[in-house]
């Protein structure tokens, strides 16, 4: 955190949005890993060194590294839901935070906001969620705003914070933003992936980004939209792959694509095109798997080319599982009749996972020999 004159802290935030889509992404893949690095590092902390703001100005006080434990309180009538808050200082002027708790509340924080005894943090990809803590001794107080609901927060601190497992970072866009979610530990090469969600799948998107890197993915969270152009998605897909090679810690022979809704079917299209840009797999979630774009999903058959589908729920989902079904010739697609498009089941908890996810998809990976 730096100190500015009149004592409010800065926020480390990337700048520059680039002027057309895919800009964002073939500019961060030009800067190559270092820039990768440097964003999800100080992007995820927000927090540079604290350094007077000058002459008269004391240098703001740091947040309390520590495990802090307890609980949130989501619906009234409802049981608590356990929660932790770690906030670590992995490096000289540096501070990252973390919300551990059910699959639907975890983030990592790509900003750390604290002044007077104040934490703010906001979940990475879904600005409607937020977490608004104030310091009393060895408690924090507070609220987590979901949208348009604020749940009571009170947590204790417990000893050290726990190892992250990943850092996030943000890639401007023209609309919105993509997002970089990136292993901690980048000693042993994993899978990348690139995610591109569908308007209905959008709110979700991010807590799959958050499932996949704890398992050591690294996760490019794109924009979602329902544009389902193939030459747009073929860019996309391209300088997606650009990004994701030049990022440390992923695998460059194992980088993969999941689409979710119209845009699984454009990604095939532009996929099977000739000169198309090139995937080590694909998975596509709630595909149409229209008429129009049958006959790429046989070629990328033909090719070899590892596919899973995913669908939830049921009626118009399970016919065109059973139209990607036979397209594919295989029987990698596979239907959560109680989960909805985002295959997220309601929960106490907030959303959770269909049964078997996601693990089902971490084992079904292809491992390059």
């Amino acid at each position: 955190m730096r100190a500015h004159p009149g004592g409010g802290p800065a926020t480390h935030r990337p700048a520059g949005a680039p002027s057309a889509p895919g800009r964002g992404l073939l500019a961060a893949a030009r800067r190559g890993p270092g820039r990768l690095v440097l964003l999800a590092l100080a992007g995820a902390l927000g927090l540079p060194a604290c350094q007077p703001g000058g002459p008269g100005h004391a240098a703001p006080a740091p947040p309390p590294v520590g495990h802090y434990a307890g609980t949130v309180q989501l619906a009234a009538g409802q049981p608590a839901q356990a929660v932790a808050l770690e906030l670590r200082h992995p490096a000289p002027g540096h501070y990252t935070a973390e919300l551990t708790g059910p699959p639907a509340l975890r983030f990592v924080a790509d900003t750390v906001a604290f002044q007077g005894g104040e934490l703010h943090l906001v979940r990475p990809g879904r600005p409607g969620e937020a977490l608004a803590l104030t310091l009393d001794g060895d408690f924090w107080r507070g609220t987590l705003r979901l949208d348009s609901v604020q749940a009571p927060m009170l947590l204790v601190r417990r000893g050290p914070p726990t190892p992250t497992m990943y850092r996030v970072g943000e890639v401007p866009q023209a609309q919105g933003s993509a997002w970089l979610f990136a292993p901690a530990d980048v000693r042993t090469a994993g899978a990348g992936l690139a995610l591109l969600p569908d308007a209905a799948t959008g709110p979700a998107a991010a807590i799959w980004a958050d499932a996949l890197a704890r398992y050591g993915l690294t996760v490019l969270l794109l924009p979602a939209t329902d544009s389902a152009s193939p030459a747009p998605a073929g860019a996309l897909l391209a300088a997606a792959r650009r990004l994701l090679r030049n990022t440390a810690g992923v695998d460059t022979a194992n980088i993969g694509t999941w689409a979710t809704g119209p845009r699984a079917d454009a990604a095939a299209l532009a996929l099977a095109a000739p000169g198309g840009p090139r995937t080590a797999f694909f998975i596509v979630q709630n595909a149409p798997a229209a008429a129009a774009s049958r006959d790429a999903y046989r070629a990328l058959a033909r090719q070899k080319l590892p596919m899973l589908g995913l669908y939830g729920g049921g009626g118009t989902s399970s016919a065109a599982a059973a139209g990607l079904r036979g397209a594919l010739r295989s029987p990698a697609v596979r239907t959560y009749r109680a989960a909805g498009p985002d295959l997220l089941v309601p929960g106490p908890g907030g959303p959770t996972f269909a049964p078997g996810l996601p693990d089902a998809v971490v084992q079904w990976l292809p491992r390059p020999q």
